[in-house]
């Protein structure tokens, strides 16, 4: 296994190469970014001292890893306007000229345009892209994609059944794992929710300006565990040492130890640790070497400790607005039994006078074994039954990766055709950003409160001055006409959709999402970002 290290300067990377890093791996935060965007994590997930501050250092950086022999990759995972798209392209032109090797990415957008642009650099799909099962993993390989880092909450069992079923169809792909620090319950693709979207600083301006409030959870990026702040429910040593023999034998050849950030000591600690204790026998003596290396019982990373899945949207609301009905991404039968109660749509709690409100089932990323052809078709037939009997004058699907979007588009021919002539509702697909999730939202709630987020004067990247203002989590977990009088949004799912992300905007985003469902598409039926 090729352990891929994060390098924050350039004067790290002999001492990463001699501590045995295969791989090396930086962000970069230029003042160009910075005067436009902000300080925050916009670019690549992480900030401040996690990124290298110009392209100088980036260029450096490179010219060091190829003297030791390194690769070395940019992390360019974020999600992207479609402004910041022509920056993006031209500094992966550069960093190819530089002699780098290739990007770490998620958005959908950027992939498509570094294919047309026929940029070089290898393309590694990042965890925050969220690759729960083959149709996910085919389609970022449409796109150029030669290597995805699955996520913390799939085992070595799991990634295995996901690169067979991707072989079976022709298409082979490296698999990374997280083997070492970075494990925090807002995981993966899911912790943008809480962050929210990054807006630029409107410094000296006056708060009052007018301007519609723009609501996330946290407005400073000063609470978060990945800035550095001590939090008790993180473990500051999260380790899969006794894990890498079987993600090796389930075909994951790269372990990614997170800690971008984190002092070079502790990264070099941890790297020196792995290599150790993956020549050992025996579980009880990497726990010793753990024990001895950090001076605490080990934590461990996935075995009984794996990351839940689990999203914490409303299962079930009913208002003046209709329904939502969110589905479970952890074994599907949340999922299944979410769109059983579509069958009582039909009730006067969901009507709007004589007209059924829209429902929309909101599906988290699948696992393989949902999507797999005889379990995949028992969850269509069910669905085609609910909705048959729902009464709802329009159903919207939302999905939340791209695999179970391209699941859908293959399915809607025959969902449709299976609905019989007596159905005269609509349905579509939605495609949403990736839900909210956490095992248990009063472990983090404390520094998400009010209180260490205040309200923030902002600019939104069309220059109009807003607020940003905070929301509590406890407040959206239940939603009553009286928090809709009290100006809430109804759904965490709607608010997360308005957001300066607008899906009708990113027009290269969509242009890739019709590119990898290709001729399965059936034309005019996805709604990229529905309206009320």
């Amino acid at each position: 296994m090729v352990f891929s290290v994060p390098v924050n300067d350039p004067l790290e990377v002999a001492v990463l190469a001699e501590a045995g890093a295969g791989e090396l791996y930086c962000g970069m935060q230029e003042a160009w970014w910075v005067e436009r965007y902000g300080d925050h994590d916009s670019v690549s997930r992480r900030q401040g001292r996690a990124n290298l501050a110009s392209r100088e250092e980036l260029a450096m950086t490179a010219i060091e890893a190829r003297r030791h022999g390194l690769p070395l990759l940019l992390a360019l995972n974020g999600q992207y306007d479609e402004h910041q798209l022509d920056y993006l392209v031209e500094l992966a032109d550069a960093f190819e000229e530089m002699g780098g090797t290739g990007i770490i990415a998620q958005d959908l957008g950027l992939f498509l345009r570094l294919r047309e642009h026929g940029n070089g650099l290898k393309r590694v799909c990042s965890i925050l892209a969220v690759c729960a099962n083959a149709h996910s993993v085919m389609a970022y390989a449409r796109l150029g994609v030669s290597r995805v880092v699955f996520p913390r909450f799939l085992g070595a069992g799991e990634i295995d059944t996901i690169l067979d079923a991707c072989a079976r169809e022709g298409v082979r792909m490296e698999a990374e794992s997280m083997v070492f620090f970075d494990k925090c319950p807002m995981v993966d693709g899911y912790c943008s929710h809480y962050h929210g979207v990054s807006y630029p600083d409107r410094t000296g301006a006056d708060a009052d300006l007018p301007g519609e409030p723009l609501y996330v959870f946290d407005t400073t990026y000063r609470t978060h565990a990945c800035l550095g702040k001590s939090c008790d429910y993180l473990e500051p040593y999260p380790c899969a040492a006794c894990e890498l023999e079987r993600l090796e034998r389930g075909g994951v050849g790269f372990g990614k130890l997170g800690g971008r950030g984190r002092p070079l000591d502790e990264r070099v600690r941890a790297l020196e640790f792995l290599r150790a204790a993956r020549g050992m026998a025996g579980d009880k003596s990497r726990a010793e070497l753990y024990k001895r290396t950090f001076g605490q019982p080990c934590a461990c990373y996935y075995g009984k400790s794996i990351q839940s899945r689990t999203a914490i949207e409303p299962m079930g609301i009913a208002d003046s607005r209709g329904r939502v009905i969110v589905g479970d991404c952890k074994d599907g039968s949340l999922l299944r039994a979410s769109i059983r109660q579509l069958g009582d749509m039909g009730g006067t709690e969901t009507r709007r006078g004589d007209r059924p409100a829209r429902v929309t089932l909101a599906i988290g990323p699948l696992p393989q074994s949902e999507l797999e052809p005889e379990r995949w078709a028992d969850t269509l037939r069910l669905l085609c039954q609910s909705i048959s009997v729902s009464h709802c004058s329009d159903v919207s699907l939302c999905v939340n990766d791209v695999g179970t979007f391209v699941a859908l588009t293959c399915s809607y021919d025959s969902i449709v055709s299976s609905l019989g002539s007596d159905w005269i509702g609509r349905i579509d697909v939605a495609v949403g950003p990736l839900l909210t999730r956490g095992d248990k939202p009063a472990e983090f709630e404390h520094f998400l409160s009010s209180v260490e987020n205040p309200p923030r004067p902002v600019w939104d990247l069309e220059g109009r001055p807003r607020t940003l203002c905070h929301r509590s989590i406890k407040g959206n977990l239940t939603v009553t006409d009286e928090g809709l009088a009290n100006g809430y949004p109804p759904y965490l799912l709607w608010d997360h959709w308005n957001r300066q992300m607008d899906f009708d905007a990113r027009t290269t985003y969509r242009r890739a999402l019709e590119f990898v469902a290709g001729d399965r598409r059936e034309e005019g039926f996805l709604a990229y970002h529905p309206r009320e």
